[in-house]
């Protein structure tokens, strides 16, 4: 009966508890970036606003994509950190003692640190072929579908079971268990297991001492560890009061060199461009600290001495470390000296495209306007690292209203874009945007003489209606249209949009179509109508490399706008798809096809094609990269019936990059990579071919990346 009674006891002050803190909850209380994580309802439903401190419920999913997170169950105090890439599911939270937290953990590696005792002790995290049952317990759990499937003990004791085979282990501090090994079996850890295992899931807001339960046992066990470390008669084996010290030993050696390793960073390789091959050591910090980001790039280019600044290579016939001192005049030596500080920018940026407030100097790419009519994937760094140039890109964006802008090179500004945009009705949304390049002619052909003032002014406005937008399918629907009117010899050429003889518009463009996703593909389908010379997405990703071939084409046609030559239209329809798979592998997918209504032929076509394999994705030797192809008259070339001669795959009308990395250690990779930039003179004067575009070379860079 006395024993009955004490039962009864306890479960009442059990409930009682349970009942004084009311429903348990998880708080998201850490995230690095909102614009990479996802929640999800029970309901499908995505959430819209993702905040410190949101409370997460029965039944959402926390999608993480280049971000972590962190969440705190209360009122006991556990706390869960979701590495990169991760896809966890809170299943239940427990409310009373015959019940548990019960997780799963869909994709993607998790650490967790279980309260010892209290309110919700009890844990269950389910992945796709094994189940944890945890009690106040620091341990990990890796779940890469087909690939991977890991449990890990950082300190406490775990029930791990194979539920392919329905065999349960236990793991203890220090040790390991492998669902998808030959032996289903618990195995010790060694310090670089360990620290490859809790690399990506170190608490960064969180602090896992504070944790009920953890800071009084740890500190006993880490005491004991020393004093059996005096008396010990059997150096040869390891307590479990060892292993603990050990393991915390191995976790914090692996914050600090985690920490240092996203901080600094260091390549040392060598560099070819133009044929010519040059060594190369850059160092490149990088900070971040919530929504700002910055990384520096700090290089020494030379081919055969170090230590001799005159053998340093110069990007654009420019010696960027002399700040100033190679200039004569104050207003000289300033601008130089600004000029060259700017250039140890590779970016500083706070947010993204969409947030309320963004912003993005150095290195910028993919900055679309709009839907693009104009400006699309323009990049200010198709050419690095043989030219490198800082940029702006900018933008507030609201409710109702918003702005966003773009420089190419704040050290040499020349091309400029921008954005305001207005919901009068709903979502309805009304944008006029512009775009310009003021200088041309400095990119040109030294060869052929063009007028020295000529300029590009472009303008559009487009709606944007969105039937429907969430996470599970999406329909935004959308319309543009745009011209350009150029500037030379001192005044606008009005007449090249507006044909005041025949008064019809000409050399214009308009687009229509829709975007969004389905599940987990991305999509984009458009039709595409241009009349004459006007070419859409004017300012693209190998803008840079072909403004000096436009103001060559734009002025033979000023001073022959009647040529039956350039009374053509093309149409055309473009799609594009995007998809993740098993969240390592990001590819898109892009093509339009033009055709002209008279049947003649055209070979304005683009393509694109992105690949992205994340580290982690190739067993074994766990080799990474991606390559990004963007290429116009793409079809014509490849079948070799362009309408222009001495077109390749990889001329200027081609932006191209790539990188294979096979990491040797965690902080040290070699890496592979190959870009296309133009080909220039000592002094950066491009060098252009006879079919009038300029000369693309390789860029090869063979390295050693090494982490601190």
């Amino acid at each position: 009966m006395k024993k009955i009674f004490v039962l009864l006891m306890l479960t009442a002050v059990s409930f009682s508890l349970f009942a004084q803190y009311g429903d348990p909850v998880a708080i998201l209380e850490y995230f690095d970036d909102d614009m990479e994580i996802e929640i999800t309802g029970a309901d499908g439903i995505t959430l819209d606003d993702i905040y410190y401190g949101m409370d997460l419920n029965e039944g959402d999913t926390i999608r993480t994509n280049r971000t972590a997170a962190e969440i705190r169950l209360d009122p006991n105090g556990s706390i869960i950190k979701l590495s990169q890439f991760t896809v966890f599911t809170i299943e239940k939270l427990q409310k009373s003692p015959e019940e548990s937290n019960n997780f799963n953990l869909v994709s993607g590696k998790i650490r967790a640190v279980a309260a010892r005792a209290g309110i919700g002790e009890i844990y269950q995290i389910r992945t796709q072929s094994a189940v944890c049952g945890v009690r106040g317990t620091d341990f990990g759990v890796i779940s890469i579908p087909g690939s991977e499937e890991k449990a890990f003990v950082v300190d406490g004791l775990i029930d791990y079971t194979n539920t392919l085979t329905n065999h349960k282990i236990q793991l203890g501090s220090g040790m390991v268990g492998d669902v998808l090994a030959e032996v289903f079996k618990a195995m010790t850890a060694s310090t670089e297991q360990m620290n490859e295992l809790v690399k990506g899931v170190i608490f960064e807001s969180l602090d896992p001492t504070g944790v009920p339960g953890h800071v009084k046992e740890l500190t006993e066990k880490v005491e004991e560890a020393a004093e059996s470390e005096e008396v010990s008669t059997v150096p040869e084996e390891t307590t479990d009061e060892q292993s603990t010290d050990k393991t915390k030993e191995a976790i914090e050696e692996n914050a600090f060199l985690s920490a240092l390793s996203d901080i600094l960073g260091l390549e040392i390789g060598t560099l070819t461009i133009d044929g010519d091959t040059y060594s190369k050591a850059i160092i490149q910090p990088t900070f971040n600290i919530g929504k700002l980001k910055m990384s520096l790039y700090l290089p020494i280019v030379y081919q055969t001495d170090l230590f001799d600044p005159d053998d340093w290579y110069r990007p654009q016939g420019d010696n960027e470390w002399s700040f100033g001192v190679d200039q004569e005049g104050y207003e000289d030596i300033a601008l130089d000296a600004l000029s060259d500080l700017f250039l140890k920018i590779r970016y500083i940026e706070w947010g993204k495209q969409r947030d309320p407030f963004f912003f993005k100097v150095g290195n910028i790419n993919s900055v679309t306007l709009g839907h693009g009519i104009l400006m699309k994937d323009f990049a200010n760094d198709a050419n690095f690292p043989a030219i490198r140039r800082v940029g702006l890109n900018l933008g507030i964006v609201g409710d109702k209203a918003g702005f966003e802008n773009v420089v190419n090179d704040l050290a040499k500004p020349e091309i400029f874009g921008a954005r305001i945009f207005i919901k009068p009705i709903g979502n309805l949304a009304f944008g006029l945007s512009s775009a310009v390049d003021i200088n041309p002619d400095d990119s040109a052909d030294p060869l052929i003489p063009v007028p020295s003032d000529t300029m590009f002014f472009t303008a559009a406005a487009d709606l944007d209606f969105p039937l429907m937008e969430n996470d599970i399918i999406s329909f935004i629907f959308f319309a543009d249209i745009a011209g350009m009117v150029p500037y030379r010899n001192t005044e606008f050429e009005s007449d090249m949009m507006f044909d005041s003889d025949s008064g019809e518009f000409r050399n214009y463009g308009w687009n229509a179509g829709m975007f969004g996703n389905i599940l987990f593909l991305d999509y984009r389908l458009e039709y595409r109508y241009f009349d004459g010379v006007f070419k859409p997405s004017f300012f693209n990703a190998a803008y840079e490399s072909l403004r000096g071939t436009y103001i060559k084409d734009i002025n033979d046609y000023l001073d022959d706008m009647d040529n039956p030559e350039y009374n053509q239209t093309v149409m055309g329809i473009y799609g594009e798809g995007g998809f993740t798979l098993f969240d390592k592998i990001n590819t898109t997918i892009g093509y339009m096809w033009p055709w002209n209504p008279d049947g003649s032929p055209t070979d304005e076509d683009e393509f694109l094609f992105e690949v992205e394999v994340l580290p982690g994705t190739i067993p074994v030797l766990d080799i990474y990269g991606s390559i990004a192809y963007h290429r116009t008259k793409f079809i014509p070339t490849l079948l070799d019936n362009a309408l222009e001669d001495e077109l390749t795959l990889f001329d200027a009308n081609t932006t191209f990059t790539g990188e294979i990395v096979y990491p040797i250690a965690p902080t040290l990779a070699l890496a592979a990579v190959i870009s296309t930039s133009v080909r220039t003179e000592d002094d950066g004067t491009i060098i252009y071919l006879s079919n009038g575009y300029p000369e693309i070379v390789p860029v090869i860079t063979i390295e050693t990346r090494i982490g601190f």
